[in-house]
């Protein structure tokens, strides 16, 4: 059986607020006993990000190193 809609106490938010960015989502709605759906409604109305991770890592390094390295090469204008 799914289980009831609660409404979010001040306490339950302030905890969400503390924990959202550092600890994985996942882990927040258990600790809260939510839904990690549930959750993400809420962080979402209070405009809150869940990633726990910067956007990029590697792949922005990889791409960063790989520009430095590439020759630049002349690029036709626009045709006239």
């Amino acid at each position: 059986m799914p289980q009831s809609r609660r409404p979010w106490k001040e306490d339950d938010i302030a905890k969400l607020k503390a924990m959202a960015g550092k600890i994985p989502g996942e882990r927040i709605a258990a600790e809260l006993g939510r839904s990690p759906g549930a959750l993400a409604v809420k962080a979402c109305e209070l405009r809150l990000l869940l990633r726990t991770q910067p956007r990029g890592g590697k792949s922005k390094r990889r791409m960063e190193s790989f520009l430095k390295r590439a020759p630049m090469t002349d690029r036709p204008g626009p045709r006239e």
